[in-house]
């Protein structure tokens, strides 16, 4: 319950009539003056002052006035009647004034100085009293005449004391009815920092001007009081405020760990509504806005004498050395703080998540960091704020590049997207330029930035919100991201490019069956003769291959692959018709010998075959008249009848030679396609293993069947030569790429080893080491697929060397396992391609010089970091991994490397 205005004036009436009551009573001749009867003024003095602004016309209306009663007079003098003014005390009188009835209470040195205050006041009192009196009208003058006259007479000073009295009651009564309340002042703040604070409660407002520094520092010993808080650190409390609306100002220092130094000086107001019997918590957050970072400059390790320092985007933290450290300001967060001396700008990120002092050394003399060199006109404007001036300072001295990267960035800060991206391209940023470009949503140009700066993933994406899905699908098909790219094929119905996908994802079934439906009988061939055995759709696969084989006329392949379908497993209920159609395309083919063995067959499986005993009796009389003549094809089923290399195949010209032999582009005349040719040395035939290792391994090799190993078609020898037909690749040998290139960036090298670990992971599940591992057998194509070649000749080769030097060379990639002659497993081949990984990365393998063998054994392997600069850590690391000398210790599978190397393909 607020006091209100109205209760405050009448206390104030109240308080003065009282001391108007009092203040009369001063002496005996005040006393005997107010008891005799008020005398007329003689003709010779002044007229005493009335406050009735009537009495000044009184004379000249009184000969015109009606003759009235004295009653009525007696009233009319007593109403113009002027207020009694107490007369001033005499200070030299030596006895105190009296108060009458007050004088039990108020000690005489109190009157006594009451009397004085009373003598200097009382004139403007008087002056103030009369006007305000002359001012009221005649009915509130008469009130106010009777209330003098009632406060002159001890009964009414009696009560208007009580009066006062009761109403200084009252107000208690009523403040203490309102209750109180309490407020507790919380300052928050990290908890890494300390803080001393004093805290100020005010009714009237808030404080203007903080505390100075020596007037804090003294407030330590300084007891608190009720409105003034001292040395408070984060937490204080008022109790028993009166309800009301208070300022609450807090003013104080910051301090970092254990520094005597404020990082900040803190000085805020709040204001807060106290309500009766309530808790208030009013929070001030005094976490600073910035934290000190010490900057220093050097040159090669020489203290700069003049350098300029600012933070990236604020000219304010400019600062100027003097060959001495800087410290400037900065919020949490990253910043970038350019350094300039010269003719150069260095530029180095700092994080700022502490507000302890971070020191920051730049080194200008280091290229590393730095913005430009060799334009000392530009320095000033950049360290100011100016990039467009410092970019026309770069452009006059030729360094475009440079000026439209600093325009780039001082666009994108502004939010100019568009303008940023022209500069970033103009750069060479391409990244950065595609990033802005997609934020445009303008995806056809993002796309084609994503591409050039190698983000060919990014650059699907884009293709793809763009609509356009075949280049989405070469993007993504060059990023080896099958699957995405499989599915914008489809959605753009390009059967050729799904049918490529399919084929380098292993789905050689399905993507058959495409090339068949598409009438591309060539390709279906293909792609179904590298349908393995272990394949769930081989049964069907066969027959599939069986009718595109008798569609071309290749009636003798037919036969071949009919048998081998039935000679896998149970054909089911379709076997009768499989064997008679096998026994025909014998015939056909005529090969008459196998045809009536199978025929015989089927006659044991179905004896109730059409005209069975007629067919068979048929060929028994045709064989017997070849056999007389000489003539017909009686091979049996196991024997082997290789075709000579000129009869089936038509070479073209060579396109390699090394030491597996001489490389030829061949014409398969039976098929109709171009292949490659491998012709192997003529003095393998002279090892008595060689051979039979060589068939059995590239027939081996022929079963694999993965997008990055090159396909073998068949493996066989004609007078003595021995020769292998597989897939012909348009490209080059990763040996002939690093030799141009020098060598290549870490991106491209796992992006290479992702697609080698893949199809060494597919052989080593399937058992099949490959054991030479190097950059000349791993192929690059014009699709960028990587491809292994030579899996299956490495072992005959090793054979070969252990008796012969048929086959030389400095195995620069050879396992210490190997060297030595263990057994092998796959982690040999791991080494090996840790070996081809380091050729890749620094352009050139750990060891070439001395006995290599023993290197690889016994000295410890080079760091590539320390052969080549730019190398991540994590592919160095993992190149040393593969290279342990101990095969427990190098990685578990193909796969773990793949996974080790997906990080670094972005």
């Amino acid at each position: 319950m607020p006091i209100t205005r109205h209760a405050r004036t009448a206390a104030t009436l109240l308080a003065a009539a009282l001391f108007l009551a009092v203040l009369p009573v001063g002496g005996e001749s005040s006393a005997a003056e107010s008891a005799e009867p008020e005398a007329e003024p003689a003709e010779s003095e002044a007229p005493a002052r009335s406050w009735n602004l009537l009495d000044s016309d009184e004379t000249s209306f009184e000969s015109t006035r009606p003759r009235e009663d004295e009653e009525a007079r007696e009233r009319r003098i007593k109403r113009n009647r002027p207020l009694p003014v107490m007369p001033v005390p005499d200070p030299l009188s030596p006895a105190p004034p009296s108060f009458g009835e007050l004088d039990r209470f108020v000690p005489p040195n109190v009157r006594v100085s009451l009397a004085e205050s009373w003598a200097r006041w009382a004139p403007r009192v008087e002056k103030h009293l009369n006007a305000s009196y002359g001012a009221l009208p005649d009915a509130w003058q008469v009130s106010a005449s009777r209330l003098s006259g009632f406060a002159t007479r001890p009964g009414g000073r009696r009560l208007l004391i009580a009066a006062l009295l009761g109403l200084v009651v009252l107000l208690l009564v009523v403040r203490a009815a309102r209750g109180h309340g309490d407020l507790v002042v919380c300052i928050a703040y990290p908890d890494d920092l300390r803080g001393s604070f004093t805290v100020t409660l005010s009714r009237t407002g808030p404080r203007a001007t903080r505390m100075p520094r020596g007037e804090r520092e003294a407030t330590a010993g300084r007891v608190s009081t009720r409105s003034e808080h001292y040395l408070v650190a984060r937490e204080t409390q008022y109790r028993g405020l009166a309800p009301g609306r208070y300022w609450i100002t807090v003013d104080g220092d910051l301090f970092a760990g254990s520094g005597d130094e404020p990082i900040e000086q803190p000085f805020e107001s709040q204001q807060m509504l106290v309500r009766s019997r309530d808790t208030h918590r009013l929070e001030f957050d005094l976490r600073p806005r910035s934290c000190p970072v010490e900057v220093r400059t050097v040159w090669e390790g020489q203290t700069l004498r003049e350098c300029a320092i600012a933070a990236h985007g604020r000219p304010d933290t400019l600062r100027h050395t003097r060959g001495q450290a800087v410290r400037i300001g900065l919020p949490i967060g990253r910043h970038v703080i350019a350094v300039g001396s010269g003719d150069r700008v260095a530029e180095r990120e700092v994080l700022v998540d502490d507000y302890a002092t971070q020191v920051l050394e730049v080194d200008l003399g280091q290229s590393d960091g730095v913005v430009f060199k060799g334009c000392p006109p530009a320095v000033a404007p950049y360290l100011q704020g100016d990039v467009p001036t410092a970019a026309r300072a770069l452009a006059r001295e030729g360094q475009d590049k440079v000026s439209n990267f600093l325009l780039a960035r001082m666009h994108r800060a502004q939010g100019n997207k568009s303008r940023a991206a022209e500069h970033y391209e103009y750069a060479g940023h391409f990244p950065e330029a595609a990033d802005l470009r997609a934020e445009l949503e303008e995806w056809a140009a993002a796309a084609a930035l994503y591409q050039k700066a190698g983000q060919t993933s990014r650059a699907g994406e884009m293709y793809q919100r763009a609509g356009d899905l075949v280049r989405a699908g070469k993007a993504y098909e060059s990023a080896s991201d099958l699957d995405r790219a499989l599915g914008c094929y489809r959605e753009a119905q390009d059967t050729e490019r799904v049918i490529g996908v399919l084929e380098r994802r292993g789905e050689t079934f399905e993507a058959a069956q495409l090339a068949r439906d598409s009438d591309d009988r060539s390709r279906a061939i293909k792609l179904l003769q590298q349908v393995l055995p272990d394949d769930p759709n081989y049964a069907e696969a066969c027959l599939m291959l069986v009718d595109a084989l008798e569609s071309e006329g290749h009636v003798d392949l037919a036969a071949h692959k009919l048998h081998e379908r039935l000679e896998r497993g149970d054909a089911g209920s379709a076997a009768p018709e499989l064997r008679a159609r096998l026994s025909e395309l014998w015939e056909r083919s005529g090969d008459l010998g196998r045809a009536l063995e199978s025929w015989e067959k089927l006659r044991a499986e179905a004896p109730a075959w059409p005209e069975l005993s007629t067919r068979i009796e048929s060929l028994r009389k045709r064989l017997s008249a070849s056999k007389a003549q000489g003539g017909g094809r009686t091979t049996l089923p196991g024997a082997s009848q290789s075709p000579p290399v000129e009869s089936r195949y038509e070479l073209i010209e060579q396109i390699g030679r090394g030491g597996m032999g001489v490389v030829f582009r061949a014409r398969d005349r039976r098929l109709g396609r171009e292949v490659a040719l491998k012709r192997l040395p003529d003095n393998l035939r002279d090892h008595p293993t060689a051979v039979e290792l060589f068939l059995r391994e590239a027939r081996a090799a022929a079963s694999l069947n993965h997008p990055n190993i090159v396909t073998v078609h068949d493996a066989d020898q004609e007078d003595g030569t021995y020769f292998i037909t597989m897939e012909l690749l348009e490209g080059d040998p990763l040996h002939v790429i690093l030799r141009r290139a020098g060598r290549l960036s870490p991106r491209d090298c796992a992006r290479l080893g992702v697609q080698i670990c893949a199809g060494l992971e597919y052989a080593h599940e399937r058992r099949i080491v490959h054991r030479d591992i190097k950059t000349s057998n791993l192929f690059f194509t014009r699709g960028k697929v990587v491809k292994i070649m030579d899996f299956g000749l490495a072992k005959m080769l090793e054979e070969v060397r252990r008796s012969a030097t048929v086959i030389g060379g400095t195995p620069y990639y050879m396992a210490p396992e190997q060297a030595a002659g263990e057994t092998l497993d796959a982690r040999a081949d791991l080494y090996a391609l840790g070996v081809t990984f380091f050729e890749l990365a620094t352009g050139n393998v750990p060891f070439r010089e001395g006995d290599v063998v023993y290197h690889h054994r016994h000295s410890p392997i080079p760091d590539p970091r320390q052969r080549a600069e730019g190398i991540p850590d994590a592919l160095a690391e993992l190149i040393l991994h593969l290279l342990a000398k101990d095969p427990e210790q190098r990685c578990a599978s193909a796969r773990d490397v793949a996974a080790r190397l997906a990080p670094l393909t972005s």
